[in-house]
């Protein structure tokens, strides 16, 4: 842990290796080549240390991403922290750019981020059994090792938020600028013709809902092509022709992914899917 000292010489990072949100960070700070000279990562290794009361002044929320400035000041929220590295350090690690050059693409941008914030990947109320959207597919039904009782998730809501994580998919596969035409050689990134914070936001979320989505709700393992294809055309390509730190993040969001299940992990859920016909949870086959 570190704490808020102004006296810091860098700035520090907080991560957790399969943290979706977090690992927009862990991409950007990669493509640009800032190390720990510049910005130190700091790896979380269990959920209690998310309750320890120096990290608890930096992110009361208890949760990563969690930022220190070199000037002490603390943040938190993903793309709050996106926004002061770029702002921070940006123009002095030019390439890739990561921003686009007319308003209009800069706001899809911001559009798609902001939609996969609020909608998918956080929850917009701390209170006890409130969950992001995305805790559909992993918080059971009963309290576990794996969900505590103040996180525990009934079948009702889960429907209701797997319906607005298909909605929200389903948007960005109407929103986003690629294409299926195989004529078209333009890259295929979620905005415009290179990436973008868009990418590296819902790029990491990808990884985790492909894990998941079968294994808890009982959706088949090529749900992407099969309902999605613009986002399984650039899935692929962001994991095909970009730098090595995306296999990376998949590698690590996938191997702790798979040692929780392993341990039983989303045995609740897809026993609660199971229990409770009368709700829809299959929106690939229709």
């Amino acid at each position: 842990m570190t704490t808020t000292e102004s006296t810091a010489k860098k700035c520090v990072f907080f991560d957790m290796k399969h943290s979706n949100s977090a690992a927009r960070i862990r991409l950007w700070l990669a493509l640009k080549g800032i190390g720990n000279d510049r910005v130190e990562t700091k790896m979380i290794s269990s959920s209690a240390q998310l309750s320890e009361p120096d990290f608890v002044k930096i992110n009361p929320l208890k949760k990563v991403p969690a930022f220190v400035t070199d000037h002490g000041m603390p943040l938190f929220e993903a793309s709050v922290i996106m926004g002061y590295l770029q702002d921070r350090f940006g123009s002095d690690f030019g390439e890739p750019p990561l921003l686009l050059d007319t308003p209009e693409d800069r706001a899809l941008v911001e559009l798609i981020v902001r939609c996969h914030d609020l909608y998918v990947a956080s929850a917009n109320c701390t209170q006890p059994n409130f969950s992001h959207t995305q805790g559909a597919l992993y918080l059971d039904p009963t309290p576990t090792p794996f969900t505590p009782a103040h996180r525990t998730m009934n079948a009702h809501t889960r429907a209701a938020k797997l319906a607005e994580l298909y909605k929200q998919l389903d948007w960005v596969e109407r929103t986003c600028t690629v294409t299926t035409n195989d004529e078209d050689d333009s890259p295929p990134f979620l905005v415009g013709n290179r990436l973008t914070h868009a990418d590296l936001t819902w790029y990491p979320t990808m990884v985790m809902i492909q894990f998941m989505l079968p294994r808890s709700i009982g959706w088949p393992d090529d749900f992407l092509e099969k309902r999605f294809p613009k986002l399984a055309k650039w899935f692929g390509h962001c994991r095909s022709h970009h730098h090595p730190i995306f296999d990376k993040v998949r590698n690590d969001i996938l191997e702790e992914n798979q040692k929780e299940y392993d341990q039983g992990w989303l045995q609740g859920v897809k026993e609660d899917v199971k229990a409770n016909p009368e709700y829809k949870w299959n929106y690939i086959l229709d």
